[in-house]
């Protein structure tokens, strides 16, 4: 019995793993063609152009009390602090029909369909001379007992070609708790 448990074993792994370096399959989880704006790999893409002597000055508002602050970030900093950014990436196989897309002047928008199981609602993104001016998300999520909104923006330098500034806003509410409000500011330097 153990002999048959391991060839069943050793069976799906292999067929797992085969196509994994195979030509013109895509990795599990990957798609060829992104059906939307490849919004995680332009964050990374410009994270990559920021160095160690770009400074950043902060502004934290936390359920009103702010905070101002001068730092410099490292690469792994920078996706830490853009990680919100990176998780609206909506180019996910289970995605692929859930946006509407359109073209408004110079503003690319996918926007949730009513019935897409997807907390990301709406990315915009204005390309102004096949290059992002700014990017904008919009998210939220609701249950009987918690609602979460997110919006998050960054904006272009148009002479250095890098990211001039940046701000996420996030409210949260707990059904008999008073909302948290968390809004982040940074300017690039």
């Amino acid at each position: 019995m153990k002999f048959r448990t391991l060839v069943v074993l050793a069976f799906l792994i292999s067929s797992l793993t085969s196509c994994e370096n195979t030509p013109g399959i895509a990795p599990v989880g990957e798609m060829e063609v992104l059906p939307y704006y490849d919004l995680k790999g332009f964050v990374l893409q410009e994270i990559e152009k920021l160095d160690s002597s770009s400074q950043v000055s902060k502004i934290t508002r936390i359920n009103g009390e702010e905070k101002k602050s001068d730092l410099t970030f490292s690469k792994e900093d920078w996706k830490e602090e853009l990680d919100a950014f990176l998780e609206a990436d909506i180019n996910k196989p289970s995605l692929v029909t859930a946006f509407t897309t359109e073209i408004k002047g110079d503003i690319l928008i996918h926007q949730a369909k009513p019935e897409a199981k997807t907390t990301i609602k709406e990315i915009q993104v204005r390309i102004v001379d096949d290059k992002p001016v700014w990017l904008r998300f919009r998210g939220a999520k609701e249950s009987i007992f918690y609602t979460s909104y997110i919006n998050g923006g960054i904006y272009m330098n148009a002479f250095t070609d890098k990211i001039d500034h940046y701000e996420l806003e996030s409210t949260q509410k707990i059904w008999f708790l008073s909302p948290n409000n968390m809004k982040i500011q940074g300017a690039v330097r």
